[in-house]
């Protein structure tokens, strides 16, 4: 009698029930899996042979080797690798590439900006300049730039510009009103 549940088929015959396998390349894998499930149940129970395990002991003295540690150990000096240095590997001539020619930078120009005065409140500190290539009225707070000139601090006199290295102060002359460099 056949019975099907699903995708699986049972065949019965009289109390004992099995499951129709399929195609030969199901059953072929269905008994290897048997034969190795069967392998590894008696590698489990099986007692291992005490010679063989006598085989796989072995004593590290009868190889000798060395005891290395952190004081025993010198390590080669970089003129030993001289070769290496002269010819790199990673290139097709087996030379190093020119190194390339650095430029002189060209002198930076100065700042053109007049201070025409200053504003200091509570939440900011402001310049206000005048921009002496087209005359007219700028307005920077501090940390903000201008050319390349980067506004670092307004003092009650003067304010102080920084471009890379270069740092320009410039002042306000309190009496006469007017903005100078210092």
């Amino acid at each position: 009698m056949r019975i099907e549940t699903g995708n699986l088929r049972f065949i019965e015959t009289g109390n004992l029930r099995f499951i129709e396998t399929g195609n030969f390349q199901t059953r072929l894998l269905l008994s290897l899996c048997g034969l190795l499930a069967f392998t590894i149940v008696a590698e489990w129970l099986l007692p291992v042979r005490a010679d063989a395990i006598d085989e796989l002991n072995v004593d590290a003295a009868d190889f000798e080797l060395p005891t290395m540690t952190s004081s025993t150990y010198v390590h080669p000096h970089i003129d030993d690798f001289a070769a290496i240095l002269e010819r790199p590997v990673f290139f097709k001539d087996r030379k190093l590439p020119p190194k390339p020619a650095v430029e002189p930078m060209a002198p930076l120009a100065p700042i053109r900006l007049k201070l025409e005065g200053v504003a200091i409140v509570a939440e900011a500190r402001i310049a206000v300049l005048r921009n002496l290539a087209d005359n007219q009225l700028l307005q920077l707070a501090e940390g903000m730039s201008h050319d390349g000139w980067t506004l670092e601090s307004v003092d009650v006199d003067g304010a102080t510009f920084r471009r890379g290295g270069q740092v320009s102060e410039l002042s306000l002359d309190l009496a006469t009103g007017h903005g100078r460099q210092r």
